[in-house]
């Protein structure tokens, strides 16, 4: 047995030793492409997402946008190129792990291509809806560019980081994996116990509904974002405690610092790493993190009650004063960018002006599409003339032999429905704004929670570099003596901080401040103690201690007596 494991090892080191390998499958990789271009790889292998949106544009009878012509082009070869590319990439990183300098080329390569084909196949949904998006809501150009912009931030700003970690010296080096070891453990370990938590919450939704394993797998990949951004603050605290502490009991930072370098340089590693962690956080908060939250919700609550497509909300009652029209949605799917998932249990209640009934259109399915407009599915159509039924109707049968009533003079969208039952927490800023955007009218109480939620995305991201600038200098400890109580202060503060959090979070979305101030004053308040307490610490000063006073009783002066009774016997004669 041993002799066959070693035989194995020598396999593996000779495989990895082998010369040419990644640069030649990266050159086969090329020829295949340029094959592909040369037989006109895009006509027989369209992009799913520039294929619907050409069909619908076909079936509502408009020019197809010259943006999707483009993009018809250019994206299949996009998805063939990193196709072809992750199994390389795999390869060159198999072979060359722990050469900084020879990854730094495929790095940066596959960097740029994934955010290449990311942003290519976030423009095709953006061109097909241009003037109004699946559901009906008005798009926002800017939120869009800002979110091509994290796109563009997670992926390019890899090769920076192999960069920058090639470039430091040794010290930092040093200091950094011993910041990220932690870190990574506190991540895995985090996640995990999020998973087997969640499943055993959920695990007999699962079974009943019958869902695969893979399908089970995929739901949870997605959840990274969302939990990215619950995590980190607890796991960069933690990691910023142990490495600080065990560098302080090895005497490793008073060495670090005997070299005549301040202590902000010898935790600056520390310190770029945690503005690195916010930003990814901040890409992930800005749109997928919230979407995430909401599919998950709406997910269970389909499972809850045997659905076929998520559920966004349910029981929805909508009252149109201007078309006098009244709505009831049983149950509204948290996506309507494909036909097949509709909404269910409507019916639609037309008056006239005096409140007489005209006209109800009951169906147990509707679709919607910004171009063909309301699709109602096996349904009745009730006809009312002095306020009595005159006439039931079925609906007509389309091509496919479906009956399917057309009503594309409609005005209401599904975003008029659904506005009013969503909720700010699960939104991204695109939806926020767009929201914003549709109500300008809207009361001030209604709005404030969706205003709080808008400036939330941008300032929660930032909750850990508040908690690092605190823990930082309270895990620094020049003696043995004060680590213990450094870390008891630092968790501390941690759940003082997030009660802080929640509480301005709640004044801001009650209209009790200024939405804009409200989720920013956690920030200020612990982020100025930590820049305080961080002066003391690279001052070499002991960190400022609190004693309250106001209840210990003041002790009455005493006399002082001699000790030795002889002495005192003789000072009296």
């Amino acid at each position: 047995m041993k002799q066959w494991l070693q035989k194995i090892n020598e396999a593996w080191q000779k495989a990895r030793e082998l010369p040419y390998i990644g640069r030649s499958s990266f050159a086969v990789a090329i020829v295949l492409l340029v094959i592909s271009m040369m037989t006109g790889w895009h006509r027989t292998h369209p992009d799913d997402g520039v294929d619907m949106a050409m069909q619908q544009a076909q079936q509502a009878q408009m020019d197809v946008p010259e943006g999707i012509l483009v993009l018809s082009r250019v994206l299949p070869y996009l998805n063939l190129w990193v196709q072809l590319g992750v199994p390389v990439l795999l390869l060159v990183v198999w072979r060359r792990w722990g050469d900084l300098r020879r990854l730094m080329l495929p790095a940066t390569i596959s960097s740029v291509s994934i955010a290449l084909w990311s942003i290519a196949s976030e423009l095709v949904d953006y061109i097909a809806h241009a003037h109004m998006t699946e559901i009906g809501e008005p798009p926002v150009p800017v939120a869009f560019a800002f979110k091509l912009a994290c796109i563009a931030l997670v992926y390019l700003s890899v090769p920076f980081v192999l960069h920058y970690y090639r470039r430091i010296g040794v010290l930092e080096r040093y200091t950094l994996r011993t910041f990220l070891h932690p870190l990574v453990f506190c991540f895995v370990s985090f996640f995990t116990l999020w998973i087997i938590m969640d499943l055993l919450d959920n695990m007999k939704d699962f079974q009943e509904s019958k869902v695969g394993p893979l399908r089970v797998i995929s739901f949870y990949l997605s959840m990274i974002p969302f939990v990215y951004t619950q995590i980190l603050p607890a796991a960069l605290l933690l990691a910023v405690l142990y490495s600080l502490t065990r560098m302080s009991r090895a005497n490793e930072l008073i060495s670090m610092l005997g070299t005549g370098r301040s202590l902000l340089r010898v935790l600056s590693p520390i310190f770029l790493c945690g503005i690195y962690a916010c930003l990814l956080n901040m890409a992930a908060n800005y749109y997928w993190g919230p979407r995430a939250e909401g599919n998950r919700e709406a997910v269970f609550r389909a499972m809850s009650v045997h659905a076929a497509d998520s559920i966004m909300a349910s029981q929805i009652m909508f009252h149109d004063e201007q078309s006098h029209r009244t709505w009831y949605v049983g149950t509204f799917p948290f996506s309507m960018r494909s036909g097949a998932e509709r909404m269910h249990e409507v019916q639609i209640r037309e008056e006239t002006k005096d409140g007489q009934p005209l006209r109800t259109i009951i169906a147990p399915s509707v679709g919607w599409s910004s171009r063909n407009g309301w699709r109602f599915y096996d349904g009745k159509e009730l006809i009312y003339e002095n306020g009595s039924v005159v006439d039931i109707r079925t609906f007509p049968k389309d091509r496919n032999g479906q009956p399917v009533l057309q009503v594309p003079g409609i005005e209401e969208t599904p975003w008029s429905l659904v506005s009013y039952a969503l909720r700010p927490d699960f939104m991204g800023v695109p939806e926020l704004l767009s929201y914003l955007r549709a109500h300008p009218k809207a009361a001030d109480d209604k709005l404030a929670p969706f205003r709080t939620h808008l400036w939330h995305r941008f300032a929660l991201p930032w909750q850990p570099m508040a908690l690092l600038l605190v823990a930082a200098p309270l895990g620094v400890a020049y003696s043995r003596r004060g680590s213990v109580g450094g870390i008891a202060v630092s968790v501390f503060l941690f759940f003082i901080f997030m009660f802080t959090n929640n509480l301005f979070l709640n004044l801001g979305k009650g209209g009790h401040l200024p939405t804009w101030l409200t989720v920013w004053i956690p920030h200020m308040i612990f982020g100025g103690l930590g820049l305080v307490l961080f002066y003391y610490r690279s001052a070499n000063r002991d960190l400022p201690s609190f004693k309250l006073r106001l209840f210990k009783k003041k002790s009455a002066p005493q006399i002082a007596r001699p000790r030795n009774r002889r002495t005192a016997g003789a000072s009296a004669t």
